[in-house]
């Protein structure tokens, strides 16, 4: 499986005021600033400014003493429980994301706040609650964004909601035609047993494509279902040697490092997925990438 390759990261960028200047060039400007006169709406741009460049801890410590000033302003406690998230903390960022429900104006607010909730849920593998706050999500906006049909859609694969998961996928197709949902769509025809209906979707695909392993993994998982082994293992062998063309040893990309691991556990070569399992943590890989190979790994 493509191991959720199409996840779209939610991050918040700087204000426009800072759009067009490097972040350290920013971080100079606003210290500046802050030495003469230490507003939280200046900590508040800091903090963002300290998140872009990868200092999470200076940015709890503006993002605490900004909020501590202004509490009730929701988009600073949006953006504190974004990074607790991104500091491997949802138990904190669930609090925090409980608490700024209160301050939640409209629907699109709340929307935001429960998708946020069900993250944190879901970084701590509950994923019933995860889906229920992913779905209160949808109820307040049921247009939804791209890349929540994506994270309620992991929530279901948990959860073994395949035919759950196939509508709410077709649902987004029809917002978003053409989109990353298709590929997510044709992983939950797989793994709901739907494999005439995945392949069908596999072989439209495949010919418009330039690189095409990822394709040919999801068309070996759709054989290994017909029980047509020695056709899904010729796919494999294919996206390996094309994976092996394109991988760079000092700087491998993870999602096809995570895609070659896969195919070594789907041809029963274990020893070698551990070993591209390792390299992924060595180059530290998100952990929603080797979470799930740990998942798969561990069945075996």
């Amino acid at each position: 499986m493509r191991l959720l390759s199409s996840i779209i990261v939610l991050a918040l960028t700087l204000s426009q005021g800072f759009a067009h200047e490097s972040p350290s060039h920013t971080l100079e400007e606003l210290n500046k600033h802050i030495s003469e006169k230490p507003t939280p709406e200046l900590l508040f741009q800091r903090a963002l400014t300290h998140k872009a460049l990868g200092k999470f801890d200076l940015a709890h410590k503006d993002l605490a003493t900004a909020t501590q000033a202004k509490p009730k302003i929701f988009a600073w406690q949006l953006e504190r429980c974004r990074l607790e998230l991104t500091s491997k903390r949802p138990d904190k960022a669930l609090q925090i994301a409980n608490a700024a429900l209160k301050l939640a104006k409209d629907c699109p607010e709340r929307a935001e706040i429960h998708i946020l909730r069900a993250q944190a849920y879901q970084e701590t593998g509950k994923h019933k609650p995860a889906l229920h706050a992913y779905q209160l999500a949808f109820k307040e906006l049921p247009a939804g964004k791209i890349e929540w049909f994506i994270f309620r859609s992991e929530s279901q694969r948990q959860l073994g909601q395949h035919d759950e998961r196939v509508r709410g996928l077709r649902a987004g197709l029809k917002q978003f035609p053409d989109s990353i949902l298709k590929p997510q769509l044709v992983e939950a025809l797989i793994d709901g047993g739907k494999h005439i209906e995945a392949l069908a979707h596999i072989h439209s695909e495949l010919p418009t494509l330039r690189f095409k392993s990822a394709w040919l993994i999801k068309r070996a998982q759709a054989k290994i279902g017909q029980k047509q082994t020695a056709e899904a293992q010729k796919d494999l062998h294919t996206a390996l040697d094309e994976i092996n063309g394109r991988l760079n040893p000092a700087k491998p990309d993870p999602l096809l490092l995570a895609d070659k691991a896969q195919i070594c556990i789907l041809l029963g070569d274990n020893n070698a997925a551990r070993a591209c399992l390792g390299q992924l943590k060595k180059h530290r890989a998100p952990q929603w990438i080797t979470k799930r190979l740990e998942a798969d790994l561990s069945k075996k």
